[in-house]
């Protein structure tokens, strides 16, 4: 179970102010560079049941790819919770099904 807070700012000042609030807790490291790509149906047969399906890349160099399924979404005061499975893939892989999501039916563990 994953637990996020979503906050809508209106605009920028609002950013900075909170940027402002919470920069003393901020941990400085590395930058981590994501990539993320998105999959559902013509259909919207995922998004209809509140589902999403996700392929990570990390790094620029496509280091690393995690497959991410999360449903069962509740939006509740800002704070979101989510069922989530994940498991990492070859990179390689991630990519071709990237260009022809039907390889994803195909991906073995």
């Amino acid at each position: 179970m994953e637990i996020e807070v979503k906050l809508r700012l209106p605009d920028s000042a609002a950013h900075r102010s909170v940027l402002s609030l919470l920069s003393p807790f901020h941990r400085r490291t590395r930058t981590l560079r994501q990539h993320n790509t998105f999959f559902d149906g013509a259909s919207s047969e995922l998004s209809s049941r509140r589902a999403v399906l996700r392929l990570r890349f990390y790094d620029d160099d496509d280091s690393k790819c995690v497959a991410s399924l999360k449903a069962k979404a509740l939006l509740v005061d800002g704070v979101s919770r989510v069922e989530e499975d994940e498991e990492e893939m070859d990179p390689l892989a991630g990519r071709q099904c990237v260009t022809a999501p039907s390889r994803l039916c195909g991906v073995r563990g």
